[in-house]
């Protein structure tokens, strides 16, 4: 039976941060996953990203393995309400001017504590960082639409705000924390690029530890070892366990913990002919109501985002299916609940669920992995 010291389960950007730090570290271990990159999925042809959509300048910790491709930007979107499109740049905006000034201090202040909590965690957890800091443990535990009315930003949120934040994390931006809210909306004041992640270089030092397959069970032993079984029956046996999946995966192996609601969504990637009314450079952005979102990528193809009824039809006039696909879940973000990242001896949970981000995913895995070293190395009870 194959055995490791440690065993990471889950490839994403969470369960790779961690193998980057431990192979660092010279540690023994195995990285079991049915795939590399997790919600950063892209199309056959590995042009076209599903999941992470796009990458801010700011992600100094993943950008080594990037390589940038067209930007991303607020202004490139096209609105719609009913009948009527227009752009964020027009005349329309002129009497959002001032919430939009609210808005962009809002932002940069966002920013800074961020930036603050990002350059100590990966010694730190989040959850501490968070409650820590005043202004982020406020807008953490705020829902959205607090802060939209503290802020007199609703007129501004139901003609742009929630279609491009609908495009970004299909739902209601209301609903989430204000955390999410400026989360995301701190692409209009840092440059957003589509990408590629090359995730060849990433693993390259580690390549041979990696193991195509999925954990389907797992028991722990008296002496609180583990032995781990896989979709192709194999058995793997360790001493320490890392999680680096989704809390609802992690969920069904050891024992529950109460985590954040979920966001689905569906998506097509296609090629077609788009009606005329939709047919833009960029990104058509919808009201809530509609639960869509389309962008028109450099290729010529589209994707389509959509929750609740199928209405391809509605948009399109021919089309050919690329790839038709559903995240179920594809976010965790309804609520403020944080997750024990230690929850019972040996078993530590590296994933986003705290702080979702790529680049927080990724530090994170690093901050776990510490974790495992400083416990190893202390030779304290893990």
């Amino acid at each position: 039976m194959p055995r490791a010291k440690i065993i990471i389960v889950g490839g994403g950007l969470n369960g790779l941060g961690c193998a980057k730090r431990l192979t660092e570290q010279g540690e023994d271990f195995l990285l079991v996953s049915e795939n590399i990159g997790g919600r950063v999925k892209t199309s056959p042809d590995g042009q076209t990203n599903y999941g992470a959509y796009y990458i801010t300048a700011d992600c100094a910790n993943i950008m080594p393995y990037i390589t940038k491709k067209d930007l991303v930007h607020f202004a490139k979107a096209h609105f719609h309400s009913g009948h009527t499109q227009y752009r964020a740049f027009s005349l329309r905006m002129l009497r959002h001017i001032p919430a939009g000034l609210r808005l962009l201090k809002e932002l940069f202040i966002f920013r800074r504590h961020v930036q603050a909590a990002r350059a100590r965690a990966m010694h730190t957890p989040y959850r501490e960082l968070i409650e820590a800091d005043p202004y982020l443990k406020r807008y953490y535990h705020q829902n959205a639409k607090e802060f939209i009315k503290e802020k007199n930003l609703e007129a501004l949120t139901k003609e742009y705000l929630e279609q491009f934040l609908w495009a970004a994390y299909f739902t209601d931006p209301r609903e989430v924390p204000t955390t999410i809210f400026l989360g995301v909306l701190s692409t209009i004041i840092i440059p957003s690029y589509s990408f590629i992640f090359h995730f060849d270089i990433l693993t390259k030092p580690f390549k041979n530890k990696i193991i195509i397959d999925r954990v389907t069970s797992l028991a722990r032993h008296a002496n609180n070892t583990f032995t781990l079984e896989t979709k192709s029956g194999t058995q793997y046996e360790c001493d320490i366990l890392i999680l680096a999946t989704p809390m609802d995966i992690a969920n069904t192996l050891i024992t529950p913990q109460k985590i954040k609601g979920q966001i689905n969504v569906n998506y097509y990637h296609l090629r077609g002919v788009i009606k005329k009314e939709y047919d833009v450079p960029w990104y058509n952005f919808f009201p809530i109501e509609e639960e869509a979102a389309i962008s028109h990528e450099p290729n010529g193809t589209f994707l389509y985002f959509y929750n609740g009824d199928d209405r391809i039809g509605k948009y399109f006039d021919t089309w050919e299916v690329i790839t038709k696909g559903t995240w179920q879940p594809a976010l965790f973000f309804f609520g403020d609940e944080y997750i024990n990242e230690h929850p019972e001896p040996n078993i530590y949970l590296a994933n986003d669920h705290d702080v979702p981000s790529t680049e927080d995913a990724f530090i994170n895995g690093h901050y776990i992995a510490n974790c495992v070293l400083h416990a190893l190395h202390s030779q304290i009870p893990q």
